[in-house]
């Protein structure tokens, strides 16, 4: 709670020394990295224990050891991977490495995602209600690759205050036709925007805010309510899905 509080002061003091004042219907983006440091969410690879599986793991993609050990520390399911990563499942979404990463990351030191980002956020927008004295929304964003496109985008790891998805069954097209399935990825949308701003160099753009979205402000909303069942997802289960045990022994 004390790395919330003290990110939080630090958002606050950024806003008011730009002179930046949040209003009602505000999204503020913050960049996953500099949540995960403030919560202590790094690793130090000199001290990590190398199993066997991970040595395993970590020569069949060309991982260093270390790095593969907290990957498979931090994930649910491991799918497969290329030279370099492993694509894995973490808390529900299908990421890279678990979402670990070296770039960005103090020299030596592997970051992981926030323990409970949606938790994160709800700290977050409660404490920049009371400041600004409007209705928020906030959402915790990293990056991630979407198959067969080149390049990171988006990917909105925790949120609080916004409608998660925009569901747009039963409403009609342009023709008249009644929508059977679509629904808008309202957070990650709104992720990629910010992802743009942020960068994934040395922009040191810690935090976007997104003014007048078109969002639907919901208190009770987090991350969670976008998640999709592998069995569900059109990518996922054509992916033969198997535990990081499992795909050791392969």
């Amino acid at each position: 709670m004390r790395g919330e509080q003290d990110l939080a002061d630090v958002l606050v003091r950024s806003l008011v020394g730009m002179k930046l004042a949040l209003d009602t219907g505000d999204v503020l983006a913050v960049a996953s990295k500099i949540v995960s440091i403030s919560e202590g969410a790094v690793v130090d690879l000199g001290r990590v224990k190398v199993t066997k599986q991970a040595s395993r793991m970590a020569r069949r993609w060309h991982l260093r050891p270390q790095l593969a050990a907290v990957v498979l520390g931090e994930s649910e399911t491991v799918v497969g991977g290329v030279r370099g990563f492993l694509l894995t499942v973490k808390n529900g979404m299908m990421t890279a490495n678990a979402g670990v990463d070296l770039k960005n990351a103090p020299t030596g030191m592997a970051v992981c995602w926030p323990a409970d980002a949606d938790k994160t956020a709800a700290n977050l927008r409660r404490v920049l209600e009371r400041e600004f004295r409007a209705r928020l929304g906030v959402i915790i964003v990293d990056s991630r690759v979407t198959p067969m496109r080149l390049g990171t985008v988006g990917l909105a790891i925790g949120s609080s205050g916004i409608a998660a998805v925009r569901d747009y069954r039963g409403v009609r097209d342009l023709f008249g036709r009644t929508v059977r399935v679509t629904r808008s990825a309202v957070l990650d949308d709104l992720a990629s925007c910010a992802h743009l701003l942020m960068g994934e160099g040395r922009e040191r753009t810690g935090a976007v805010v997104i003014c007048r979205a078109p969002v639907a402000l919901d208190k009770r909303s987090v991350s969670r309510f976008a998640h999709l069942d592998m069995d569900q997802c059109l990518i996922a289960s054509n992916l033969r899905a198997v535990s990081a045990a499992g795909q050791l022994r392969g």
